[in-house]
């Protein structure tokens, strides 16, 4: 596959941090050979989203190096993406194409495709009629249009604005359709027992590899921006407990509002968790590391997920020195209970994750278990092995007596097949 080549242009305020080489990831993870690069510090302008002057000098970059495409971020209007195209003579994509570009590949569930496919509609809708408008002014810039030829014109524009919002109402209401799924699903893990657990963080911190260090889930994994889009989820093992692991598309700043509304029944598995997990790149400076970790704290608010406990996953300490890692956690604590140095990939500290884990789940209860001999008692204590926390296990003439540390739902199916009295609370410790 040969890459397209790019220019990539950054328009930021003074004062606003440099985002350029996470522009170019993106752009690389879109398959765009990038071939230059301009950092314009200045205010927005109107007509281009730049400065005329700084837009002149391009044109000249442009002319000498002959780009396949000019990717500009952040965001343009239509009528600023139009201009730039007329001056440069070169097809511009503004970040938030890129983004969609990027999911779009990345894209394999019937889910992440209908999102992707209603994100770009909804990106797409004010350019579609722009568009149009411009071409209709194109057509008729010699003699004065009749009230015919308009009116036609504005019926076009119509029937293709309606086409557009039909399409999206139709992948909405699929979503939905899926969406209500899912709740039903996350319903019936409730009603059995299960604790939510979900995987947050910047794009391309580690989630995925953590996943899968996890629960050795088969969860793609590479050094790029969006690998995971649709929810992953696997079930954690821990004794005495049913934990689904939840592993999601990752945040990232300045993400177009069309696209995160897209993604929110992929982001309810954050938002409805019982326990966060945010997984932070402990090889960032403080400065990108506060960046990114505001970027998600605004994104929970933004999908309803405060309060929700956090444990902050400080991933990749095989790429930093003993005092930087100190020094990242101790700056973490302020925005969770536990903060635990790991690398997910070189499988460092996950015993320590999953003892932090561990501290911020309800306690199990301790209870006294009297089993009959036989199959049923048997049966039960097999179960008790797997299913629970065993401390003692003691036989006598007559009976077996367990002590076993039980989760809610066991307790119930215990009350279920037992006498009251062979199930006694010893303590909640």
């Amino acid at each position: 596959m040969v890459e397209s080549t790019a220019l990539l242009v950054q328009r930021r305020k003074y004062k606003e941090p440099d985002l350029l080489d996470e522009f170019a990831a993106l752009a690389t993870t879109a398959d765009y050979e990038i071939i230059g690069r301009f950092d314009i510090v200045s205010a927005p302008s109107s007509k281009f989203g730049i400065r005329s002057g700084k837009a002149e000098e391009i044109k000249t970059w442009i002319e000498v190096n002959k780009p396949d495409f000019v990717l500009f971020s952040p965001t343009l209007k239509s009528s600023q993406i139009f201009r730039l195209m007329e001056l440069w003579e070169t097809e511009v994509r503004d970040r938030s194409q890129v983004i969609l570009e990027i999911f779009d590949k990345h894209a394999h569930t019937q889910q992440a495709k209908l999102q992707i496919e209603q994100a770009r509609l909804k990106y797409e809708l004010p350019f579609e009629r722009h568009q149009i408008r411009m071409r209709l002014a194109k057509e008729h810039s010699g003699d004065r249009p009749v009230a015919e030829q308009v009116g036609a014109g504005e019926d076009l524009l119509n029937m293709k604005i309606k086409e557009q919002r039909r399409k999206i109402h139709a992948i909405t209401q699929k979503l939905e359709k899926i969406s209500a799924s899912q709740a039903l699903k996350k319903k019936k893990r409730t009603k059995e027992g299960f604790i939510e657990i979900a995987l947050a963080g910047y794009t391309n911190a580690g989630k995925s590899t953590l996943h899968h260090a996890l629960t050795d889930s088969g969860v793609e994994i590479a050094d790029k921006l969006f690998t995971t889009l649709a929810t992953k989820a696997a079930e954690l093992d821990l004794p005495g407990r049913q934990i689904v692991l939840s592993d999601s598309v990752g945040f990232i700043s300045n993400l177009p509002k069309t696209l995160l509304q897209a993604f929110n029944t992929t982001l309810m598995e954050v938002s409805e968790a019982d326990v966060i997990i945010l997984v932070v790149d402990a090889s960032d400076s403080i400065e990108e590391m506060d960046r990114k970790t505001d970027t998600c704290l605004d994104t929970f608010n933004e999908i309803g997920a405060n309060g929700i406990p956090i444990i902050t996953a400080l991933n990749k300490i095989d790429l930093v020195e003993d005092d930087i890692v100190q020094e990242r956690k101790e700056h973490l604590t302020e925005i969770s209970a536990e903060v635990v140095p790991i690398s997910a990939q070189a499988h460092t500290n996950i015993d320590g994750l999953i003892d932090a884990l561990e501290r911020i789940l309800p306690q199990l209860i301790l209870y006294s278990i009297t089993l009959p001999y036989g199959d049923d008692g048997m049966s039960i204590l097999s179960r008790l092995h797997k299913d629970a926390i065993l401390e003692s296990e003691t036989y006598n003439e007559y009976n077996i007596v367990v002590t076993a540390r039980l989760n809610y739902e066991i307790f119930q199916a215990l009350k279920r097949e037992l006498n009251p009295e062979s199930i006694i609370k010893i303590s909640p410790e």
